[in-house]
């Protein structure tokens, strides 16, 4: 099946490329967004576990149990790892940009209103492009942003079995 021959129209490609490339900057947007959350809660349990860490400190030493200390610190270093992790999702990423010197050189050409069919193809190449750099990114982002969600897990899963032990 040709993408865009002779006696097919150009248009349902068009939006269907046009939806895809809007569907993954928004997709973009949202993990982003999900980056920054990671932080804010991971941010938000660090200062639990420090109160508890605290309240644990001021009983007296007999009372402390070593591995609840252990497993406090423990949930630390992954709550900070995974704010870490969720700045990581926010760094910006090399994506293909038109330039706006290319948009120069099309408006200097003596025919540059008209479109012929190489001159589609040429656009829905750099659209595609865009959107398989898009879809690349997302899909790495989506990663990151799952591996800090697992640390936060992990976290929360050892101020849990702290907290156990410290009522034991």
């Amino acid at each position: 099946m040709e993408l865009m021959g002779a006696t097919s129209s150009p248009a349902p490609y068009e939006m269907l490329l046009t939806d895809q490339l809007a569907e993954e900057r928004s997709k973009k947007t949202s993990l982003e967004q999900r980056g920054i959350a990671v932080i804010s809660t991971s941010g938000t349990l660090v200062a639990i576990v420090l109160g508890f860490i605290s309240l644990r400190g001021a009983q007296n030493a007999a009372a402390r149990s070593s591995g609840t200390t252990s497993l406090l610190v423990l949930a630390l270093i992954a709550l900070a790892v995974a704010a870490a992790v969720g700045l990581l999702i926010n760094l910006p990423l090399r994506t293909p940009v038109i330039e706006a010197t290319d948009f120069m050189a099309v408006l200097d050409a003596p025919n540059w209103n008209s479109r012929d069919q190489e001159d589609l193809r040429s656009e829905r190449r750099i659209q595609v492009r865009i959107l398989l750099r898009l879809s690349q990114i997302n899909r790495i982002r989506a990663r990151v942003l799952f591996a800090a969600l697992l640390l936060e897990v992990a976290a929360l899963t050892l101020m849990l079995f702290s907290a156990v032990l410290a009522l034991k």
